[in-house]
């Protein structure tokens, strides 16, 4: 099954080690862009392809737009780009 959602975070409070890029690697995860979110220790995950249907539990799927994503490590730039190659 090749789900795709806008975004997909990783939330790295539950005392993971690894680094959130090499865990969506071993999940067979893709993506189109990723950002950071230091305040809260996690992960943005854009555009992403070949999601299983159950995530690990510090996985989640969030709903925001690229554009609502603007400030919070997205910029202007980065949002258009992020929803043009959802489209793709």
């Amino acid at each position: 099954m090749n789900l795709r959602y806008d975004l997909l975070t990783a939330d790295f409070d539950h005392g993971i080690t690894k680094h959130a890029q090499q865990m969506m690697r071993e999940l067979g995860i893709t993506y189109t862009h990723s950002t950071p979110q230091s305040v809260s220790d996690a992960w943005w995950f854009w555009n992403c392809k070949n999601v299983p249907a159950e995530l690990p539990s510090y996985f989640s799927v969030l709903k925001n737009t690229p554009h609502e994503a603007i400030g919070w490590g997205v910029s202007k730039e980065e949002a258009d780009d992020i929803a043009a190659r959802s489209k793709a």
